[in-house]
């Protein structure tokens, strides 16, 4: 009986060490960033610092909360992951998946655009940035105080 529980628990033990290092049944750690916008005046992400960590597999709600259309950019972001998806949903509706590297997602008001991805690189990308151009202030919402940094642990 003893050989029995023992068996059993080393089975136990050994299934749930391998779904921890079998990155493709992870469930993703849901991160919400906000586009958020006053037209002539501010442009922001909320929040405007997200903070990763290598090997977790990550879903960044990117949600459009104002009347323009906003860019997440960053140029060294990208080479740190592994994209598995950028998912366009309408609600609860998946409208369609891209893959391959993504440097931009742009999303436009009212929706949202899910980022599925694994960071596999730490470092500081302080480069996020939206370039759109706001039409009142002729400047580009980066001036305007859209600007990011993501830190990958």
């Amino acid at each position: 009986m003893k050989k029995i529980i023992i068996s059993i628990l080393l089975i136990f033990f050994q299934n749930l060490a391998y779904s921890k290092g079998d990155l493709t049944r992870q469930k993703p750690q849901e991160v919400k960033i906000n586009f958020v916008s006053k037209p002539g005046s501010s442009h922001f992400f909320s929040p405007a610092e997200i903070e990763l960590e290598t090997g977790i597999l990550y879903k960044l709600i990117l949600k459009n909360n104002s009347p323009n259309k906003h860019y997440f950019s960053s140029l060294k972001f990208p080479d740190a992951v592994f994209t598995r998806k950028v998912q366009v949903v309408d609600g609860t509706n998946k409208i369609a998946e891209i893959k391959g590297h993504i440097k931009e997602v742009e999303v436009f008001p009212g929706f949202s655009v899910e980022w599925w991805l694994i960071p596999i690189k730490t470092g500081v990308f302080d480069d996020l940035h939206c370039r759109v151009l706001d039409k009142i202030a002729d400047m580009e919402h980066k001036d305007m105080g859209m600007r990011g940094k993501i830190v990958v642990k």
